[in-house]
């Protein structure tokens, strides 16, 4: 069966099929980088199953299941997103979304979807890797994404004499409710990690205090991962900015950052380098 994964992150795109790679049900694999582009494909090319992401530029991904569903296609459409919430879950489904699997995952919850799906099992069901876990933890979240080992330690605050990227996330009304701020050490680390780009490029990127567009879109997806857990409180967030901020700079809100509850780590990347995170939840 031919499958479609539709994400605007060429990272993404990458992890799913790899991911993907020893799947039974699975035997090749087409990507779109958005939902009209994948309409594209599926007007030329026979499609069993669509992995797609939720936001999306141009056409987002409840978009694209309208689209496709209104045209008569009858194949299996499966969510795969950070957006983690209920509300989120039951306008999938009840669009004609057959599974939502939400980041991280792993194979194993892919096959578990995709078995549910082709088994006869209702399409009600949802298979949501976090779901049975609430103790998520940095570490657990990025080893599930990165796939190798990661340690996380408590630590002082990030240092201002090096440069940083700063990860801003709203809540489900809009407000700002917290914020990462990373050495550019961790940023190259997990970036490069995620798309196993060399560790050398990692180690030059925190040497440069620069990071590359690809290492800088693959953190941006690391950032987006990090959502459900970002806010001490565990209230649901979502990814809406990522910066990079030179050495020394300061940031514009720096007085409400301070005044926040700060949960300080350094966060080890094996094979890639360490750097310090603080994750800040707003008052």
């Amino acid at each position: 069966m031919r499958a479609l994964i539709v994400d605007d992150s060429r990272a993404m795109r990458m992890i799913i099929r790899r991911e993907l790679r020893y799947n039974d049900y699975v035997d090749d694999i087409v990507e779109a980088e958005d939902g009209q582009a994948a309409i594209d494909i599926m007007t030329e090319t026979p499609v069993g199953i669509v992995f797609s992401d939720w936001n999306m530029p141009t056409m987002s991904g409840i978009e694209l299941l309208h689209a496709v569903r209104s045209a008569g296609w009858t194949g299996k459409f499966c969510f795969i997103t950070s957006e983690s919430s209920e509300a989120i879950k039951t306008q999938a489904l009840g669009a004609g979304a057959d599974f939502v699997v939400t980041k991280p995952f792993t194979a194993a919850s892919l096959d578990r979807a995709m078995a549910v799906a082709f088994g006869g099992v209702p399409t009600s069901a949802v298979i949501d890797e976090r779901a049975g876990d609430k103790g998520l933890t940095v570490g657990s979240v990025l080893e599930g994404l990165l796939r190798r080992p990661v340690q996380a330690v408590r630590s002082d605050p990030p240092q201002r004499e090096v440069a940083r990227v700063v990860a801003r996330y709203v809540d489900s009304s809009g407000e700002e409710a917290a914020v990462c701020i990373a050495e550019i050490s961790f940023a190259a680390a997990a970036g490069a990690a995620l798309t196993l780009w060399p560790p050398a490029e990692a180690a030059e990127c925190a040497r440069a205090g620069y990071l590359p567009e690809v290492i800088a879109k693959n953190f941006s997806e690391v950032a987006n991962v990090l959502a459900p857990i970002v806010h001490s409180e565990g209230r649901p967030c979502k990814l809406s900015q990522v910066s990079e901020l030179l050495a020394r700079e300061r940031l514009p809100d720096e007085e409400a950052l301070a005044a926040g509850h700060h949960r300080d780590l350094e966060v080890a990347v094996d094979q890639y380098g360490s750097g310090r995170i603080s994750l800040i939840t707003l008052r």
